[in-house]
């Protein structure tokens, strides 16, 4: 599309449109490290620039970016800017798909028929209501510290940080709260030298159907993995080899870079330093 047109619909979207506005709204949860959303929109305009705009925005507005921006596919024909966060704020995704007649505006749709999706600690608890977890005494402590000494967990942690991986699930079978998974996790995971600043539990989408996980916001190394989870009655915590998304890995789900590769093959556009300014300008 023509140069001037895409910098003014740029312009427009994150000076004034509703979709910006209700993203920054949401922003503003009280409890900003149990609260995860996904935006979805449809851009020409190439990713660095989207993600130099977003961080003079956040700047401007008095919230730094806390952590870098990971840039990855959640599947074929859609890219990430995976993990934004400004400072004390909740993190989320922000999703493309290439449209060359198209500078910068929301999706119609997105997932479960909505371009912004907002998960708080409220809709968790009521997700995980759903559930009769066990409760922890000493025989489910004994599985769980058993499970976080795994070669499957162990494993998991290879992954992260691998030059080809964009973002990593461990996919486990259980039968307790996530919230002590957590705590076992960061047990296990202080002994590995991983330091992390937080933990979000949150949903995900497994086959159309919304499933448990907890994010994982690297500290050292600045990664962030997850923990996908399965209510299983029958077993405490247990590797999950089947399929979930992706067969390459059993007991995993790692996504690529390879796959990344794929989407940034479109004709993107890159805004030079000028016209991020004069959009920055533009936003109040």
């Amino acid at each position: 599309m023509d140069r001037r047109k895409l910098i003014e619909e740029v312009k427009y979207y994150f000076a004034e449109s509703d979709h910006w506005r209700r993203l920054c709204a949401a922003l503003q949860d009280p409890d900003p490290e149990g609260t995860h959303m996904h935006a979805y929109v449809e851009t020409s305009v190439h990713p660095d620039s989207l993600e130099a705009i977003m961080k003079g925005y956040f700047k401007k507005k008095g919230w730094p970016s806390r952590r870098k921006i990971d840039h990855m596919a959640p599947k074929a024909g859609m890219g990430s800017l995976h993990g934004v966060e400004p400072k004390g704020k909740p993190h989320f995704d922000y999703q493309w798909f290439f449209n060359q007649e198209v500078g910068l505006r929301a999706c119609e749709g997105g997932e479960s028929g909505c371009n912004l999706l907002i998960w708080n600690r409220w809709y968790i608890n009521q997700f995980n209501s759903q559930f009769p977890f066990r409760r922890v005494k000493s025989k489910e402590e004994k599985a769980l510290r058993d499970y976080f000494k795994s070669d499957h967990f162990l494993k998991g942690l290879e992954f992260p940080v691998m030059p080809t991986t964009n973002h990593l699930h461990i996919n486990v079978h259980t039968s307790v709260h996530p919230n002590a998974i957590t705590k076992f996790a960061k047990e296990a995971l202080d002994r590995e030298g991983f330091k992390i600043y937080y933990v979000c539990p949150n949903v995900y989408l497994v086959g159309g159907k919304y499933r448990g996980k907890l994010v994982f916001m690297g500290k050292k190394p600045e990664v962030v993995f997850d923990i996908g989870w399965l209510f299983t009655p029958d077993v405490v915590i247990e590797p999950a080899w089947e399929t979930w998304i992706f067969e390459a890995h059993p007991g995993y789900d790692v996504w690529s870079s390879d796959m990344l590769a794929d989407v940034m093959k479109a004709d993107y556009v890159r805004l030079d330093q000028e016209e991020i300014s004069e959009i920055l300008k533009a936003c109040k």
